[in-house]
């Protein structure tokens, strides 16, 4: 995997922390350098001294416990936005990570934090690390599917990765019903034999999964759920122990995103594990639509 540079924004709160001890090690991992990014707003910058960031930036760091790691700072005035994309051009970065904290209703509607945000329009990989994470060695990542073309390449990612680090790839598929807002009912597969070949349908596709990663000599373990699929991902992810939930996401409405979330945002908000979202271009054709017109993910633009 060629990730080259790890690139990590800060503000110097407890979330930021965690996402700097994080990042450390999966840097490390890697084998790419680490970018430390503070971005300060412009009135703040022209009065104060910047030196004392740049120390604080470095005082982040485990004592010690970054020697056999290229680390760099970088300050940068402006948007807090534009200038994390600016910066991801201008370092060559290949994931971002990042610490989330927890908001409620309320400030999700008003926009949601910078990393909810960026979340949605980042071109390349966002981690993202729970203030509260249980942060545990990455020896099993969990990959949350739909089924979808697009999802191949979030899989394919996952398996690269898993590779990188050494760990076991489990791929989590949740069986779940198009809800009422989206015109579906509960539950949208009643017939005993749409059912069976439904899952005849799935548990093929997660076979072709686990013989491509048989084929990259990492060990990949499919499971099927039914329910809700964000409760059944960090369910999974914590059940099964693992260090590490990678997805698929895309774009959506401002609207619809308000309202509705996605499912990428809501594992990303409960999860109490790091969370990989790797962005790709959606091609709408679940699995559950070969065999059922009504059947489709709850979110049609997350891929999970």
């Amino acid at each position: 995997m060629n990730i080259r540079n790890v690139l990590v924004p800060v503000d110097f709160s407890t979330a930021s922390q965690h996402a700097v001890d994080f990042a450390v090690s999966f840097a490390r991992k890697c084998r790419a350098q680490l970018t430390l990014l503070y971005v300060e707003e412009p009135d703040k910058a022209e009065k104060e001294d910047a030196n004392p960031r740049l120390n604080r930036l470095l005082e982040m760091l485990p004592p010690g416990g970054s020697d056999d790691l290229y680390v760099q700072t970088r300050m940068r005035n402006g948007n807090v936005e534009d200038e994390i994309r600016a910066a991801i051009d201008e370092e060559h970065a290949g994931v971002v990570v990042m610490g989330t904290h927890r908001h409620g209703l309320i400030r999700r509607l008003l926009g949601g934090s910078v990393t909810e945000d960026l979340l949605r329009k980042m071109p390349v990989p966002l981690l993202t690390v729970p203030a509260d994470a249980h942060l545990t060695s990455l020896t099993r990542i969990l990959f949350a599917t739909d089924l979808t073309e697009s999802s191949r390449e979030g899989f394919r990612y996952a398996l690269e990765l898993a590779r990188t680090l050494g760990a076991s790839l489990i791929v989590h598929h949740s069986i779940e019903p198009i809800p009422i807002s989206y015109g579906g009912s509960m539950p949208v597969v009643d017939d005993p034999t749409d059912r069976k070949l439904l899952m005849e349908h799935v548990r093929h596709k997660l076979s072709e999964l686990e013989s491509e990663g048989s084929s990259q000599q990492v060990v990949v373990v499919s499971e099927v759920t039914e329910g809700a699929a964000t409760g059944k991902i960090v369910s999974a992810a914590e059940e099964a122990g693992c260090g590490l939930i990678v997805l698929t996401i895309h774009y959506k409405g401002l609207l619809e995103r308000a309202l509705l979330g996605s499912t990428a945002e809501h594992v990303v908000r409960d999860a109490h594990v790091p969370v990989l979202s790797y962005p790709v271009i959606d091609v709408s054709n679940p699995i559950e639509e070969k065999i059922h017109p009504r059947t489709a993910m709850t979110d049609p633009s997350a891929t999970t």
